[in-house]
């Protein structure tokens, strides 16, 4: 479950301007552990990751996979690579609800298995972004 309540970390801010959230020791640990372990896989750099958040997106295929890699140890992906936005959806709490789906469901029909599963991560998050840059990061 802990992995689930990560997910939706990567898809939104629980607050308007970039609040910095407060986040248990535990969380913030394993947070580092999914990123560390995600970075680790793809090689991406720190600055690419960073510069998501202010609305730039490197087209690098480590970033897209980086993307992946979050929800896939999150236990977010299906078994045909797409995210499963309904769970996304479901572990947010009720107050965000609205606006994370107005986000994600504007979005997830980049999601399409006609390409490879870090070119659609990587789509969605872009997307996401586009929709609402004061709701979304990526840790």
């Amino acid at each position: 479950m802990i992995w689930t309540v990560l997910a939706i970390f990567a898809f939104l801010s629980l607050g308007s301007s970039k609040e910095t959230l407060e986040l248990s020791e535990e969380i913030k640990e394993i947070i580092q552990h999914v990123h560390n372990e995600c970075v680790g896989k793809t090689g991406v750099a720190e600055e690419d990751i960073t510069n998501c958040e202010n609305g730039i997106f490197k087209e690098d295929k480590k970033l897209k996979c980086y993307m992946f890699c979050l929800m896939e140890e999150a236990n977010l992906v299906e078994d045909d690579g797409s995210v499963d936005y309904d769970m996304v959806i479901s572990i947010i709490p009720e107050q965000y609800q609205d606006r994370a789906k107005n986000m994600i469901y504007s979005c997830n029909h980049l999601d399409t298995p006609d390409k490879d599963k870090c070119q659609r991560a990587f789509d969605v998050h872009k997307c996401s972004y586009d929709k609402d840059p004061d709701f979304y990061f990526l840790f």
